[in-house]
């Protein structure tokens, strides 16, 4: 557990991940990929994909750059070519995922109708949350679409007589 000197960093950082959340939260969905098969006769791929809702991930805005792809010869002129990114960045608190919940490389955030992949993931102070870099991938896929349960609960018995 936190022991006494980090308990004040925990709470300090708990506290600024509230702010953040407040100023720039956002409904983000994170997909892992579960497994994945080809049918190589037909060629269909089939792949089984979970999901996890974030209702309050801090989503900082986007960084629009432009990459620079040269090729490596010592040629006067080299080919190459430009194209424009989308890095965003995405802070999960530990409290708002599920004990236990991991993230790794092979997953994506779906957040506003883009699909971003992955760049890097870090792990906060004191396993307080992570810090995804994602950059948007232009192919989108048909998100899941959540299905929200509101009662899971089934009332089987009923009163027949009331004592007062």
């Amino acid at each position: 557990m936190v022991d006494i000197v980090n308990r004040g960093l925990l709470r300090s950082l708990r506290l600024t991940l509230y702010g953040l959340k407040r100023q720039f939260g956002g409904t983000v969905y994170i997909y892992n990929l579960q497994d994945a098969e080809t049918d190589y006769t037909t060629g269909v791929k089939t792949s089984t994909q979970s999901f996890t809702q974030v209702r309050r991930a801090i989503v900082l805005p986007v960084k629009v750059e432009r990459e620079v792809i040269k090729s490596l010869t010592s040629k006067p002129f080299t080919y190459g070519g430009s194209y424009d990114t989308r890095t965003r960045l995405f802070v999960i608190d530990a409290r708002d995922v599920a004990v236990g919940f991991e993230i790794a490389m092979d997953d994506w955030v779906h957040y506003n109708g883009y699909r971003y992949s992955l760049k890097s993931i870090e792990k906060l102070e004191l396993d307080a949350g992570w810090l995804l870099v994602g950059t948007a991938i232009a192919s989108l896929t048909n998100p899941l679409t959540p299905q929200i349960v509101l009662d899971t609960l089934s009332i089987t018995q009923s009163v027949v007589e009331a004592v007062l």
